[in-house]
Parts: C-alpha cells; sequence; structure tokens
C-alpha cells in the first residue's frame, strides 16, 4: 500500500496512521473543475515535464496545513473541508520560489508591483524629508528660544551650552531611533 504525500511544494505530510492524532488530515482535490484549477493555481506548481501548471491525478491530495481553519467544517465527526474554499498557505522554499517549480507573476504583474514599490519609497522619501525639515525648524526655534532666555539672563551661559547639547543629541537620537533603524 503506498502512503499518500501532500502535493503542495515542500511540504513533508504524509497520510500516516498517526495522522490524525496530530490533528493532519488529508483532502481530495474537488471534482468541480473550476475550484480544483483554482486549487492547483493556489499551489503555484509547475509540472516541469510537460512545461505546464502541474496537473493533480487521482488520489493526489493536499494537507490540512495549506488551509485556514475557518475553512473546516468541523460539526461532523469526520473533519471536512467547506464547500469551495481554496487554500491559501502555502510557504514554498526560496530555493524554489525562483526555481521552475514554481508559477511565475507575468512580466506585467512584475512591472506593476516594480512601480508601486518604487511609489512607495519616493512617498517614503518624500515624508521622511519633511520629517527632517520639520526637525530642523524645531531645533532653531529651540536654539532661538535658548538664546533668548540667555539674552534676558533667565539662564547662565552654562546651562545655555547644556541645553544646546541636549537638544542636538535628542534630535539625533529621534532621527536615529525613527528613521535609520
Amino acid at each position: 500500500i503506498m502512503v499518500k504525500c501532500c502535493s503542495a511544494i515542500g511540504c513533508a505530510s504524509r497520510c500516516l496512521p498517526n495522522s490524525k492524532l496530530k490533528g493532519l488530515t488529508f483532502h481530495v482535490f474537488p471534482t468541480d473543475e473550476n475550484i480544483k484549477r483554482k486549487w492547483v493555481l493556489a499551489m503555484k506548481r509547475l509540472d516541469v515535464n510537460a512545461a505546464g501548471v502541474w496537473e493533480p491525478k487521482k488520489g493526489d491530495v493536499l494537507c490540512s496545513r495549506h488551509f485556514k481553519k475557518t475553512d473546516f467544517d468541523r460539526s461532523a465527526p469526520n473533519i471536512k473541508l467547506k464547500p469551495g474554499v481554496i487554500p491559501s498557505i502555502f510557504d514554498s522554499p526560496s530555493h524554489l520560489q525562483e526555481h521552475s517549480y514554481s508559477v511565475m507573476d507575468s512580466p506585467k504583474k512584475l512591472k506593476h508591483k516594480l512601480d508601486h514599490v518604487i511609489s512607495e519609497l519616493e512617498d517614503t522619501k518624500k515624508s521622511l524629508r519633511n520629517v527632517l525639515d520639520r526637525e530642523k525648524r524645531f531645533q532653531k526655534s529651540l536654539r532661538k528660544t535658548i538664546r533668548e532666555l540667555k539674552d534676558e539672563c533667565l539662564i547662565s551661559q552654562e546651562t545655555a551650552n547644556r541645553l544646546e547639547a541636549f537638544c542636538w543629541e535628542c534630535c539625533q537620537e529621534s532621527i536615529e531611533r525613527d528613521y535609520i533603524s
């Protein structure tokens, strides 16, 4: 008798007598072609020999690790999947993601992702510039206040120097803490 193995890339789950005790269940691919196709696409698995998307054979299974807890119907004695659910938890190893076993995004989709990341980067740079400008204005205003306090003889030169140094350190620390790390 052959042991059933999970069909997901990089998943080592095997259907053994003690699987159920470990909370592991195995599920055959849906007979509904539309939902079966969604399962296969969610897996991002290619068939290297056929140079296309992998097709499940009769008896191929996916284990419960690839489904969310909410995907299961636990009311019956035997745990089963709710109708129409699609597996969504796949952490294929990074060396397989770059490999031909995994379905790649189209160049158009990659370009869209890249444009999105670039636009986010530009926004982040802009907001960093705004924060740094605000920080400079704040520092200038603080220095001016310290100078005025000293000129009015409300604080000593030594206190003014200490406040200046403290102000400089605080500003540097907040910049490092918020934007460099």
